[in-house]
């Protein structure tokens, strides 16, 4: 018997970017970075419809690290009281996720709406 394919994108990995511990013992902490992770996950695999999510060796890496990217920034911008996403309290609001947010789509493959 064969073990199946791990994850390609998994709340640990989530967890190990944002600098948190994963499960932690605090399910509220959990289950957020568990929404932020499978809201990506199903997001991309909807979008992306073009590539093969059963292996995570099959997922380019770009793809991956930035749909990471993308749920850390879910996970972080839910878990702050001023509802910016930042990793410290002297978070500065400069281009508050802006430029991010263009990074993260253009490595996950978002494609641009266009006229038909």
């Amino acid at each position: 018997m064969t073990e199946p394919a791990p994850a390609w994108i998994t709340p640990q990995d989530v967890a190990l970017y944002a600098d948190r511990v994963y499960p932690s013992g605090d399910s509220a902490m959990d289950g957020r970075i568990d929404g932020a992770t499978f809201a990506v996950k199903a997001a991309i695999e909807e979008r992306r419809s073009d590539l093969d999510f059963s292996d995570r060796a099959l997922v380019p890496e770009n793809v991956r690290q930035g749909s990471i990217y993308w749920a850390a920034q879910l996970f972080q911008t839910r878990n702050a009281p001023s509802g910016y996403a930042g990793y410290g309290d002297e978070t500065s609001l400069y281009d508050a996720l802006g430029a991010r947010r263009a990074e993260i789509l253009r490595l996950v493959g978002w494609r641009r709406p266009g006229l038909f």
